[in-house]
């Protein structure tokens, strides 16, 4: 087993790869702290491979979804804890992985395959384990599309296909001196009065792996509409867009409990705008105009 230690948004991830399995894909590359044994600091979680599916007899099955185009079963393991199995979008099992209930542990198996579906099993258990084990810690996984400037980030939220790296493209397209941070899985974390975004090593189909923090200067759900309008929303209205742009998982009543403190806190400290728009360049400059004073 090969240890590696990752700093992703200042927290220790400490990863055991099977070499004979595979090699650390390189989305992870910039967030390497520390190998065999060097010490970066007491991890959040854990997470080791293992040569056998984790199996889910006498499991309670909790959930089975679609998540853009691929399966996710979730089970509550009879000791505590959870597995989850991720299906490839052939529909075959790619990984499984054990969680403790705080998901500070995790045994995961990754499926036989080329590198491509190596990495999918790995990018999606490791991902599911560091949401839910941050969220103890004032952190949320979000959904969304950022783009930062002189050390501020500005966060675009919205469902899928809704048009975030578009206008994220508009801003780099049209307003001098942005740049693309994360595409797709940003996380936000709260601390005190300050909410900082960082980049992440999950960020969709745009490569785009920064070892990188900012300041958030505004949240901003979009709407694809034909006409260009922002305001801010109400706070019922802004707890919902949040909720529904990070990972929550709803039957584990601690975490959720724990995420919906940070929602309210993130309200409270930046609120929430929406974005009426066209994917053109007077919408990116009245987003701007409106939200990086």
């Amino acid at each position: 087993m090969e240890k590696i230690q990752l700093n992703i948004a200042d927290f220790t991830v400490e990863l055991e790869l099977d070499e004979g399995l595979m090699a650390l894909p390189k989305n992870y590359r910039p967030f390497v702290v520390s190998s065999d044994g060097q010490q970066g600091g007491e991890p959040l979680l854990r997470m080791t491979m293992c040569r056998e599916p984790v199996s889910v007899e006498g499991c309670e099955m909790l959930s089975s979804f679609d998540d853009l185009g691929y399966r996710q079963d979730v089970y509550k393991r009879a000791g505590g804890g959870y597995i989850f199995e991720i299906y490839g979008y052939d529909g075959t099992l790619a990984a499984t992985m054990a969680s403790s209930p705080c998901f500070e542990e995790n045994r995961t198996w990754i499926a036989e395959g080329d590198a491509l579906a190596k990495e999918f099993g790995l990018n999606n258990t490791l991902m599911i384990a560091y949401a839910f084990a941050s969220a103890y810690h004032g952190t949320l996984m979000m959904h969304s599309s950022v783009v930062a400037k002189d050390g501020v980030g500005y966060m675009f939220l919205g469902k899928s296909g809704t048009g975030k790296s578009t206008h994220s493209s508009l801003w780099l397209r049209y307003l001098d001196g942005y740049h693309l941070m994360n595409d797709d899985n940003p996380v936000l974390r709260v601390s005190g009065s300050e909410v900082t975004v960082y980049g992440s090593p999950w960020s969709g189909k745009t490569p785009c792996y920064r070892q990188e923090k900012a300041r958030v200067g505004a949240l901003v759900m979009l709407e694809q509409k034909p006409y260009n309008k922002i305001s801010r929303e109400s706070v019922v209205v802004a707890l919902s867009s949040l909720l529904c742009s990070c990972s929550v998982m709803i039957w584990d009543r601690s975490s959720y409990d724990c995420i919906m403190r940070t929602i309210e806190q993130v309200i409270t400290l930046k609120g929430v705008h929406h974005l009426e728009c066209l994917p053109d360049e007077a919408a990116a400059r009245l987003c701007n105009e409106t939200i990086a004073k």
